[in-house]
Protein backbone atom coordinates (compact mmCIF):
# COMPACT_ATOMS: atom_id res chain seq x y z
CA UNK A 1 0.00 0.00 0.00
CA UNK A 2 0.92 3.74 -0.22
CA UNK A 3 3.34 5.38 2.20
CA UNK A 4 3.59 8.49 0.27
CA UNK A 5 7.38 10.60 0.50
CA UNK A 6 9.51 11.64 3.03
CA UNK A 7 10.76 9.27 5.44
CA UNK A 8 9.36 10.68 8.38
CA UNK A 9 6.79 13.13 7.11
CA UNK A 10 3.55 13.32 9.74
CA UNK A 11 0.16 11.52 8.05
CA UNK A 12 -2.13 14.46 7.84
CA UNK A 13 -5.74 12.51 9.47
CA UNK A 14 -4.63 13.74 12.88
CA UNK A 15 -2.55 15.40 15.19
CA UNK A 16 0.41 13.64 16.73
CA UNK A 17 2.56 16.28 17.46
CA UNK A 18 6.33 15.06 17.57
CA UNK A 19 5.49 11.99 18.96
CA UNK A 20 8.94 9.66 18.04
CA UNK A 21 8.34 6.95 20.24
CA UNK A 22 5.87 4.05 19.63
CA UNK A 23 4.97 2.40 15.90
CA UNK A 24 5.48 3.83 12.73
CA UNK A 25 3.67 3.18 9.74
CA UNK A 26 5.83 0.70 8.31
CA UNK A 27 6.13 -1.28 11.39
CA UNK A 28 2.31 -1.22 11.23
CA UNK A 29 2.29 -2.82 7.97
CA UNK A 30 4.64 -5.29 8.27
CA UNK A 31 2.75 -6.43 11.60
CA UNK A 32 -0.21 -6.98 9.35
CA UNK A 33 1.96 -8.59 6.87
CA UNK A 34 3.10 -11.02 9.90
CA UNK A 35 -0.12 -11.71 11.04
CA UNK A 36 -1.82 -12.71 7.08
CA UNK A 37 1.35 -14.87 6.91
CA UNK A 38 0.52 -16.79 10.25
CA UNK A 39 -3.33 -17.04 9.23
CA UNK A 40 -2.79 -18.43 6.00
CA UNK A 41 -0.45 -20.90 7.50
CA UNK A 42 -2.89 -21.97 9.51
CA UNK A 43 -5.60 -21.91 7.06
CA UNK A 44 -3.88 -23.05 4.24
CA UNK A 45 -0.41 -25.54 5.23
CA UNK A 46 -2.27 -26.98 8.68
CA UNK A 47 -6.18 -27.31 8.10
CA UNK A 48 -6.05 -27.35 4.45
CA UNK A 49 -2.81 -29.34 4.34
CA UNK A 50 -1.67 -31.56 7.24
CA UNK A 51 -5.28 -32.11 8.65
CA UNK A 52 -6.92 -31.98 5.08
CA UNK A 53 -8.83 -35.23 4.42
CA UNK A 54 -11.53 -35.70 1.82
CA UNK A 55 -12.40 -38.98 3.77
CA UNK A 56 -14.54 -37.47 7.06
CA UNK A 57 -13.81 -40.53 9.65
CA UNK A 58 -9.90 -40.26 8.43
CA UNK A 59 -10.21 -36.63 8.93
CA UNK A 60 -11.68 -37.57 12.74
CA UNK A 61 -9.25 -40.80 12.94
CA UNK A 62 -6.07 -38.07 12.06
CA UNK A 63 -7.38 -35.68 14.93
CA UNK A 64 -7.63 -38.31 17.28
CA UNK A 65 -4.19 -39.19 17.83
CA UNK A 66 -1.49 -36.67 19.50
CA UNK A 67 -0.17 -35.24 16.96
CA UNK A 68 -3.26 -34.18 15.14
CA UNK A 69 -5.06 -32.91 17.83
CA UNK A 70 -1.34 -31.18 18.27
CA UNK A 71 -1.58 -29.88 14.87
CA UNK A 72 -4.97 -29.14 15.02
CA UNK A 73 -4.23 -26.68 18.18
CA UNK A 74 -1.81 -25.06 16.48
CA UNK A 75 -3.90 -24.35 13.47
CA UNK A 76 -6.36 -23.05 15.35
CA UNK A 77 -4.51 -20.58 16.98
CA UNK A 78 -2.55 -19.35 14.00
CA UNK A 79 -6.12 -18.54 12.75
CA UNK A 80 -6.56 -16.57 16.00
CA UNK A 81 -3.77 -14.63 15.64
CA UNK A 82 -4.24 -13.60 11.75
CA UNK A 83 -7.29 -11.97 13.29
CA UNK A 84 -5.16 -8.74 14.22
CA UNK A 85 -4.08 -8.39 10.16
CA UNK A 86 -7.04 -7.01 9.31
CA UNK A 87 -8.34 -4.49 11.52
CA UNK A 88 -4.63 -2.73 11.20
CA UNK A 89 -4.89 -2.60 7.20
CA UNK A 90 -8.15 -1.08 7.61
CA UNK A 91 -6.65 1.53 9.86
CA UNK A 92 -3.33 2.24 7.56
CA UNK A 93 -5.78 2.20 4.16
CA UNK A 94 -7.57 5.07 5.86
CA UNK A 95 -4.55 6.89 7.11
CA UNK A 96 -2.35 6.34 3.54
CA UNK A 97 -6.01 7.60 1.33
CA UNK A 98 -6.17 10.69 3.73
CA UNK A 99 -2.36 11.23 2.87
CA UNK A 100 -1.99 10.38 -0.61
CA UNK A 101 -1.65 13.25 -3.38
CA UNK A 102 -3.03 10.24 -6.02
CA UNK A 103 -6.10 8.54 -4.66
CA UNK A 104 -7.21 7.13 -8.27
CA UNK A 105 -3.82 5.29 -8.32
CA UNK A 106 -3.96 4.20 -5.32
CA UNK A 107 -7.58 2.61 -5.81
CA UNK A 108 -6.47 1.15 -9.35
CA UNK A 109 -3.21 -0.54 -7.81
CA UNK A 110 -5.72 -2.07 -4.75
CA UNK A 111 -7.84 -3.33 -7.79
CA UNK A 112 -5.25 -4.48 -9.90
CA UNK A 113 -3.37 -6.22 -6.60
CA UNK A 114 -6.99 -7.67 -6.02
CA UNK A 115 -7.33 -9.48 -9.32
CA UNK A 116 -3.68 -10.75 -9.58
CA UNK A 117 -4.42 -12.34 -6.50
CA UNK A 118 -7.79 -13.47 -6.59
CA UNK A 119 -5.92 -16.80 -8.45
CA UNK A 120 -3.37 -17.74 -6.14
CA UNK A 121 -6.60 -17.00 -3.25
CA UNK A 122 -8.68 -19.49 -4.91
CA UNK A 123 -5.76 -22.00 -5.14
CA UNK A 124 -4.53 -21.70 -1.62
CA UNK A 125 -7.73 -21.75 -0.16
CA UNK A 126 -10.62 -23.61 -2.41
CA UNK A 127 -7.28 -25.46 -4.36
CA UNK A 128 -9.41 -23.99 -7.49
CA UNK A 129 -8.12 -21.92 -9.71
CA UNK A 130 -11.86 -20.15 -10.37
CA UNK A 131 -13.75 -20.21 -7.18
CA UNK A 132 -16.27 -17.47 -7.74
CA UNK A 133 -17.88 -17.58 -4.73
CA UNK A 134 -15.59 -15.82 -2.13
CA UNK A 135 -12.79 -13.52 -3.15
CA UNK A 136 -9.76 -12.30 -1.31
CA UNK A 137 -9.93 -9.74 1.14
CA UNK A 138 -7.98 -6.62 -1.04
CA UNK A 139 -11.50 -6.70 -2.62
CA UNK A 140 -13.01 -5.32 0.65
CA UNK A 141 -10.06 -2.87 0.79
CA UNK A 142 -10.88 -2.07 -2.75
CA UNK A 143 -14.19 -1.22 -1.70
CA UNK A 144 -13.49 0.41 1.22
CA UNK A 145 -11.46 2.98 -0.55
CA UNK A 146 -14.07 3.64 -3.21
CA UNK A 147 -16.80 4.58 -0.38
CA UNK A 148 -14.23 7.11 1.62
CA UNK A 149 -13.73 8.64 -2.18
CA UNK A 150 -16.88 9.62 -2.07
CA UNK A 151 -17.44 10.60 1.22
CA UNK A 152 -13.96 12.76 0.56
CA UNK A 153 -15.55 14.20 -2.68
CA UNK A 154 -18.64 15.65 -0.92
CA UNK A 155 -19.81 16.67 2.66
CA UNK A 156 -23.52 15.85 1.73
CA UNK A 157 -24.44 12.86 4.14
CA UNK A 158 -27.19 11.42 2.37
CA UNK A 159 -24.98 10.41 -0.23
CA UNK A 160 -22.42 9.49 1.83
CA UNK A 161 -24.70 6.81 3.61
CA UNK A 162 -25.51 5.57 0.47
CA UNK A 163 -22.37 5.20 -0.66
CA UNK A 164 -21.58 3.66 2.36
CA UNK A 165 -24.78 1.62 1.57
CA UNK A 166 -23.73 0.49 -1.58
CA UNK A 167 -19.79 -0.32 -0.65
CA UNK A 168 -21.59 -2.81 2.12
CA UNK A 169 -24.37 -4.45 -0.75
CA UNK A 170 -21.18 -4.83 -3.35
CA UNK A 171 -18.67 -6.48 -0.64
CA UNK A 172 -21.89 -8.91 0.56
CA UNK A 173 -22.97 -9.36 -3.04
CA UNK A 174 -19.75 -10.27 -3.87
CA UNK A 175 -18.90 -12.37 -0.83
CA UNK A 176 -15.60 -10.31 -0.30
CA UNK A 177 -13.40 -11.37 2.55
CA UNK A 178 -14.36 -9.61 6.42
CA UNK A 179 -17.40 -8.40 3.70
CA UNK A 180 -20.00 -5.99 5.52
CA UNK A 181 -17.94 -5.62 8.41
CA UNK A 182 -14.75 -5.24 6.85
CA UNK A 183 -15.97 -2.07 5.09
CA UNK A 184 -17.62 -0.51 7.95
CA UNK A 185 -14.32 -1.16 9.77
CA UNK A 186 -12.58 0.77 6.70
CA UNK A 187 -14.93 3.64 6.75
CA UNK A 188 -15.29 4.07 10.59
CA UNK A 189 -11.45 4.84 10.79
CA UNK A 190 -11.73 7.11 7.93
CA UNK A 191 -15.17 8.94 9.61
CA UNK A 192 -13.74 9.20 12.85
CA UNK A 193 -10.06 9.81 11.74
CA UNK A 194 -10.24 13.39 13.96
CA UNK A 195 -11.17 12.02 17.11
CA UNK A 196 -8.92 8.93 18.46
CA UNK A 197 -11.58 7.89 21.40
CA UNK A 198 -14.52 7.84 18.79
CA UNK A 199 -11.92 5.59 16.03
CA UNK A 200 -11.10 3.47 19.42
CA UNK A 201 -14.74 3.33 20.47
CA UNK A 202 -16.35 2.08 17.23
CA UNK A 203 -13.08 -0.19 16.09
CA UNK A 204 -13.27 -2.68 18.52
CA UNK A 205 -17.12 -3.05 18.81
CA UNK A 206 -17.07 -3.74 15.02
CA UNK A 207 -13.63 -5.86 15.07
CA UNK A 208 -16.00 -7.88 18.48
CA UNK A 209 -18.70 -8.21 15.91
CA UNK A 210 -16.19 -9.59 13.08
CA UNK A 211 -14.59 -12.26 14.90
CA UNK A 212 -17.17 -13.18 17.64
CA UNK A 213 -16.36 -16.98 16.88
CA UNK A 214 -12.99 -16.09 17.64
CA UNK A 215 -13.91 -14.68 20.84
CA UNK A 216 -13.44 -11.08 19.45
CA UNK A 217 -9.72 -11.49 19.38
CA UNK A 218 -9.29 -9.05 16.17
CA UNK A 219 -10.23 -6.66 19.05
CA UNK A 220 -6.62 -6.51 20.22
CA UNK A 221 -5.21 -5.24 16.64
CA UNK A 222 -5.93 -1.89 18.06
CA UNK A 223 -3.05 -2.59 20.72
CA UNK A 224 -0.56 -1.36 18.60
CA UNK A 225 -2.95 0.98 16.36
CA UNK A 226 -3.09 2.80 19.35
CA UNK A 227 1.02 3.17 19.64
CA UNK A 228 1.14 4.46 15.84
CA UNK A 229 2.73 7.63 15.94
CA UNK A 230 1.74 8.71 12.80
CA UNK A 231 5.13 8.78 10.62
CA UNK A 232 5.66 6.61 7.38
CA UNK A 233 9.15 5.27 8.97
CA UNK A 234 12.50 5.62 7.17
CA UNK A 235 12.46 2.59 4.75
CA UNK A 236 10.33 2.53 1.64
CA UNK A 237 8.21 -0.31 1.26
CA UNK A 238 5.70 1.19 -0.56
CA UNK A 239 4.55 -2.18 -2.93
CA UNK A 240 6.10 -4.72 -0.11
CA UNK A 241 2.37 -5.86 0.50
CA UNK A 242 1.43 -5.77 -3.31
CA UNK A 243 4.30 -8.00 -3.97
CA UNK A 244 3.65 -10.11 -0.41
CA UNK A 245 -0.05 -10.72 -0.85
CA UNK A 246 -0.22 -12.78 -4.20
CA UNK A 247 3.49 -14.22 -3.60
CA UNK A 248 3.25 -15.70 -0.09
CA UNK A 249 -0.67 -17.29 -1.28
CA UNK A 250 1.64 -19.26 -4.01
CA UNK A 251 4.53 -20.72 -1.82
CA UNK A 252 1.74 -21.49 0.55
CA UNK A 253 -0.25 -23.51 -2.25
CA UNK A 254 2.45 -25.27 -3.36
CA UNK A 255 3.94 -26.35 -0.21
CA UNK A 256 0.44 -27.34 0.84
CA UNK A 257 0.36 -29.68 -2.00
CA UNK A 258 3.64 -31.09 -1.45
CA UNK A 259 2.28 -32.17 1.97
CA UNK A 260 -0.64 -33.39 0.46
CA UNK A 261 1.36 -35.79 -1.93
CA UNK A 262 3.68 -36.79 0.70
Amino acid sequence: MDTGTGSYRLYTSRSYGNRRRGLTGNQLKVLGIVAILIDNVGAVLIQGGILHAADRTLYQAVIATRSGHIWMITGQACRYMGRLAFPIFAFLVAEEFVRTRERGRYALRMLLCAVISEVPFDLAVYHKAFYPYYQNMLFTLFIGIMVIMVMEYTRNLGIQLAALAAGCALSWVCQADYNVIGVLLITAMYWFRHNDIAQLAVGVVLCALESVSYYCVSALAFVPVVLYNGRRGAFQLKYLFYVFYPVHLLVLYGIGRYVLKA
